[in-house]
């Protein structure tokens, strides 16, 4: 009688479970399509090529080189191409009664650059130590002017004061590439001690 009554209460459970898990219809949904999307990356940039070359056919630096490489340039001696864009010359100036003495002049100097003109400072290379003063260059120049000029022997190791130098020449000079010169000129950039140079263009030829 027990088990009967057990039976029939779990009939009726499933019975009643199996009403109460009657499925409601669904309603149909609305799915909305986004549009679709293209991305638009940028062109894969190109990178410019160097404003110069670093070295030239004969080996020696442009000016962009010579900084390019300075690890292995600096303190070193180098040969580097470049056109003549600026020279130094001392400021005229008379010493009158009364007055402050002139200041001495700067020691000769010039620079060079990659491009023939250029004029901004920042790509220009500084070349130093070609001669004690101006005044030692006017002596060679008017020596020269008479044809009376004789180099220095090579074997005293004197460094003979350039009479070709000017300014849109093309020149490669040879020297030691430093920051601080023995003569007292300094540049965070570097600059060249002065050893030899070759012209290889002079503006007077060409004109």
């Amino acid at each position: 009688m027990r088990a009967t009554a057990v039976k029939t209460l779990f009939i009726f459970c499933l019975c009643g479970l199996s009403l109460g898990c009657e499925t409601t219809p669904t309603t149909d949904l609305n799915v909305e399509r986004l549009p679709e999307v293209n991305p638009t990356l940028p062109p894969v940039p190109t990178l410019p090529p160097p404003p110069h070359p670093v070295t030239l056919a004969d080996s020696s630096y442009t000016i962009y080189g010579l900084r390019r490489r300075l690890s292995s340039t600096i303190d070193n001696e180098n040969a580097v191409t470049g056109y003549i864009v600026d020279i130094y010359q001392p400021p005229e100036c008379e010493s009158r009664r009364g007055q402050p003495p002139c200041p001495p002049p700067t020691a000769p100097h010039m620079w060079i650059a990659d491009v023939r003109g250029e004029s901004d400072r920042g790509k220009q290379l500084q070349v130093v130590g070609y001669a004690e003063n101006q005044e030692s260059i006017d002596e060679v120049l008017e020596l020269v002017a008479r044809g009376r000029y004789e180099p220095p022997d090579p074997e005293t190791g004197q460094i003979p004061i350039p009479t070709d130098l000017a300014v849109g020449n093309k020149v490669k000079v040879t020297g030691r590439f430093v920051r601080v010169s023995g003569i007292g000129f300094n540049s965070s950039e570097g600059l060249l001690e002065y050893r030899g140079h070759e012209t290889l263009e002079a503006v007077n030829a060409e004109e």
